[in-house]
């Protein structure tokens, strides 16, 4: 026997023995583990493979024109939303609001019981109008008590009736100096009715009489356009001339008497308007066509309903820009610069050949705390002899006003402002003005609804004319709603 064969012979059982026990109970201690050809071998884990990226030919394209069209999609979701949003906020509003306030003030004249003129006897101060009957010194509306301009006493005009609204003869006292009420309706979205109605109550003259008055202040349409810079006005409205005009009313002036120069430039106008601002609000256009010219409406230029063909032409333009940063400490965001003119028929004249003019330039700083603004204005109204219709040389006049909160509910102004003009009716009377005003006051905002103002006014009088006291104190708490 060979010895392959016999160890074949002889492993062959041992093998069979080892496999018996190893599934009996695995090997002794400290024997080797063999593995068993039946099982399989125990698998091995390899690690993952980079997939390698796919041929160019193969890349994952992007529909860039579908991702378009989803966000569109989505975009315009936005907005029809935002827009329905809009129109249901709009429909839960009232088309109708409701404004106002309620002037109430105290005065107290100091000179001359109230009156801001006297009359030049015998022309012995200026007997360059010596042609004339009467001639009278000093500003028929210079001693206003109110932002309205009422005079305290307007005087014994001597052959004058005038309508004296407050007629203190000097004594100080309280007043109600006006109840506003102003309705809103819009129209539509882009058009907006607007009326504004004053109600002062006075003292009669006569037994039995009431002294109280009504006065329609605004009556007028608003469009707007699309572009949302430009709008269209009809109806009785607001004059374009200068910037007065725009705290006209007790609740928007941070004092209280209007300035001398005024009376020309914020009384309401009928007729029809347009304003609209330009490059990015640089720049502001004005103008409009009327019966009558911005003066007011106690004033002898004044008249609402024409008498004469002819229409009143005014206009404005202004500059409007950001203040340098440096300024913009101090005073405020924004410069603004205006030049203004107004042409047409007089007023209360028969005739169209004879037109009154007015030309002007304004200044405004606007800040936060600090307002700078200024005016200066001339012209002419021609009069007519034998209507009773009265001239008027209106020289260069104007003024300076210094508004600031140096807290944040108490202020002070100060303004200083000078009239030099000529009225005169035929070779009956002349009222010659040649007046400097010095006024100072202080202002105190308790919110939105609550303002007590106080102003002391001081007047004299230059260019020959000997100074007289006709000074004035007046006060105000205004309520508005």
């Amino acid at each position: 026997m060979s010895t392959a064969r016999f160890w074949s012979l002889v492993g062959l059982p041992l093998l069979l023995t080892a496999s018996a026990h190893a599934q009996a109970g695995g090997p002794r201690r400290g024997a080797p583990s063999l593995p068993n050809r039946g099982d399989a071998a125990p698998p091995v884990e390899q690690p993952a493979a980079e997939e390698a990226p796919p041929p160019a030919d193969e890349a994952p394209t992007v529909d860039v024109e579908e991702r378009f069209r989803v966000l569109e999609e989505q975009i315009e979701q936005l907005r029809q939303q935002q827009r329905q949003g809009e129109e249901e906020r709009r429909n839960a509003q009232s088309p109708l609001s409701i404004h106002g306030y309620v002037d109430f003030g105290f005065f107290a004249p100091n000179g001359n019981n109230g009156v801001g003129w006297i009359r030049d006897v015998g022309n012995r101060q200026l007997p360059e109008y010596s042609e004339f009957a009467w001639t009278f010194l000093g500003d028929i509306l210079g001693t206003p008590v109110n932002t309205r301009g009422e005079a305290a006493d307007l005087g014994d005009g001597s052959g004058i009736d005038r309508f004296d609204s407050v007629d203190s003869d000097g004594a100080p006292g309280f007043l109600v100096n006006e109840f506003n009420l102003r309705l809103e309706y819009a129209l539509t979205e882009n058009a907006i009715a607007r009326t504004s109605v004053n109600v002062m109550p006075r003292s009669a003259k006569q037994d039995f009489a009431l002294g109280d008055f009504l006065e329609m202040d605004i009556a007028e349409i608003e469009y707007v356009l699309p572009d949302g810079n430009t709008s269209i006005f009809v109806g009785k409205m607001l004059p374009v001339f200068g910037i007065e005009y725009k705290e006209r009313k007790s609740h928007q002036r941070f004092g209280i008497t209007p300035s001398l120069i005024s009376r020309y430039t914020t009384g309401p106008q009928l007729g029809a308007k347009a304003r609209t601002k330009l490059f990015n609000d640089w720049l502001i256009l004005a103008g409009s066509i009327t019966n009558n010219t911005s003066t007011t409406e106690q004033f002898d230029f004044y008249r609402e309903v024409d008498r004469n063909a002819g229409k009143t032409l005014t206009g404005r333009v202004a500059i409007s820009a950001p203040v340098d940063s440096l300024f913009e400490r101090l005073v405020g965001d924004r410069l603004e610069l205006g030049f203004s003119g107004e042409w047409g028929a007089q007023d209360r004249d028969l005739d169209s050949d004879r037109p009154a003019w007015f030309l002007g330039g304004d200044l405004q700083y606007l800040g936060t705390n600090f307002w700078l603004k200024g005016q200066i204005i001339w012209g002419e109204s021609p009069g007519v002899d034998d209507a009773r219709v009265w001239a008027l040389k209106l020289r260069r006049s104007g003024y300076l006003e210094a508004d600031w909160m140096f807290l944040s509910r108490l202020g002070v102004l100060a303004r200083a402002e000078v009239r030099d003009a000529v009225v005169t009716l035929n070779t009956e009377r002349a009222y010659v003005t040649k007046q400097m005003r010095f006024t100072g006051g202080v202002h105190a905002s308790f919110g939105p609804h609550v303002m007590a103002k106080a102003e002391y006014l001081h007047n004299r009088e230059y260019g020959g004319i000997d100074q007289f006291k006709n000074d004035m104190f007046t006060s105000s708490l205004v309520l508005i709603y």
